[in-house]
């Protein structure tokens, strides 16, 4: 029986919670698979953008290329960028394309780990770049180049899919997680696409290479809205600027979602979508409270001292036998700064310190932040609960220095200049916050 089949039954007994690229094995490409990755193998993606001859072993995309499902890959949403003749008889620098706003670009491809690889620069003009994935989680905030400079990044992108494995015959089971907001099911978090996302002052890219990246560990994401990828706009939340801090080494795989709670996230088969991908080395980060929070919501309510911590036992139990690594996140407090969810904060507490869990103090943190921020308090959230990018700048500072202090295990795939938060100096904000992202749900 599925973990979330068991829970509803016992809370049923216990009656009577920028640049898009979007990528798909597609016809036509050289080297690529046509059909989903579980019937057949896996074969690398090479993508060669722009005039001039394609790289040997690339596949050619002129800047009018526009994406259909036919085809599987092409610039997407109307957005068609300028096609840039650099020159040279290189085929990797002949051509890029660029510009001034973001613009999408989509290939299919099976849920999984990727490493995606890209060229960015121009050999005859500088470049700037912000690389974002899926629903606008920010790979690097800022790639730069001067004329005539060339460089290659990598990053690991995860893909998701709903639906769930399917169970024995005869055995209970759920076909896919379960949905109740309306806009989630046409979210691109579910579309079996990657989707990057290149803007910043004039992002220039001339290469693309995407791989399997199967034995990185990854680190699932499991939370409320105060966790889960904005459903538009530039999007608040630590969870969707956090990747930037990470090397090419590890995947982030963000499975929250609003008005979710621990009991909930259970009984929607959010948690059995996780445990049938994790593999020994993985993380689990989990942030609940807003809605455990909620009386008015009877059917996925918690009381912080019993049912909250139950729930909390199962997600670290079924982790543990899997060979991954729970690590618990208290929640941030709400704008009001007073002590709404400081009893589901102090419960993560106790139960860290029992069970002998990592656990990474946002809550505290972050009302010793808001205080700090005084009047301007107002510019780190979008309403009373939910944050704005620069809120969500802050607090991704918070968490991955909470990882680096107290998850070594996790801290050693963190690049090693980053830097933490300067509580003196909140004011200094990045550029990256104010660039517009095109970025759609």
């Amino acid at each position: 029986m599925m973990i979330s089949q068991r829970l509803r039954l016992c809370a049923h007994a216990a009656a009577a919670a920028s640049v898009f690229i979007v990528c798909q094995p597609f016809a036509g490409a050289q080297g690529v698979a046509t059909t989903a990755a579980a019937t057949q193998p896996w074969a690398d993606l090479r993508f060669d953008f722009g005039p001039g001859k394609a790289k040997p072993g690339h596949t050619a995309v002129s800047a009018d290329t526009a994406y259909s499902s036919e085809r599987g890959y092409g610039f997407d949403n109307g957005v068609v960028p300028t096609g840039v003749e650099s020159g040279g008889d290189d085929p990797a620098t002949d051509g890029l394309v660029a510009s001034e706003r973001p613009f999408f670009f989509s290939v299919k491809v099976p849920e999984g780990n990727y490493k995606v690889t890209i060229t960015f620069g121009d050999p005859k003009g500088e470049s700037h770049t912000t690389l974002r994935a899926e629903t606008g989680r920010v790979m690097a905030a800022d790639i730069s180049t001067a004329a005539g400079e060339i460089v290659t990044r990598s990053f690991i992108v995860n893909i998701q899919k709903k639906t769930l494995p399917a169970p024995p015959a005869n055995a209970p089971g759920w076909p896919e997680v379960h949905m109740f907001l309306p806009s989630e099911p046409t979210s691109r978090r579910w579309d079996e696409k990657m989707t990057l996302a290149f803007n910043g002052a004039r992002p220039c890219v001339s290469a693309i290479e995407i791989t399997r990246a199967d034995d990185v560990p990854t680190v699932f994401l499991a939370g409320d809205s105060t966790v889960g990828d904005p459903h538009q706009g530039h999007g608040g939340n630590w969870s969707t600027q956090i990747p930037q801090y990470f090397k090419p080494d590890v995947a982030i795989s963000n499975n929250a979602e609003g008005g979710e709670t621990t009991k909930s996230f259970l009984t929607g088969a959010r948690l059995d979508k996780i445990l049938s991908q994790m593999k020994p080395g993985d993380f689990l980060l989990i942030q609940f409270a807003h809605n455990d929070s909620k009386k008015q919501w009877p059917q996925s309510y918690t009381e912080p001292a019993t049912t909250f911590k139950a729930y909390l036992k199962v997600y670290l139990e079924e982790t543990r036998r899997r060979g991954g690594t729970l690590v618990l996140v208290t929640p941030m407090e709400r704008r009001s700064n007073e002590d709404s969810v400081g009893p589901w904060a102090r419960a993560m507490r106790e139960f860290a310190e029992v069970e002998k869990v990592p656990i990474i103090d946002q809550w505290t943190v972050s009302k010793q932040m808001w205080t700090a921020l005084g009047p301007k308090v107002g510019s780190a959230f979008s309403d009373q609960t939910h944050l704005s990018a620069y809120g969500g700048y802050l607090l991704s500072k918070v968490v991955a220095e909470g990882i680096k202090k107290n998850v070594p295990e996790l801290a050693k795939y963190m690049f090693d200049d980053f830097q933490p938060l300067d509580m003196n100096n909140l004011d200094q904000r990045p550029g990256y916050l104010s660039q517009p992202t095109g970025v759609p749900r």
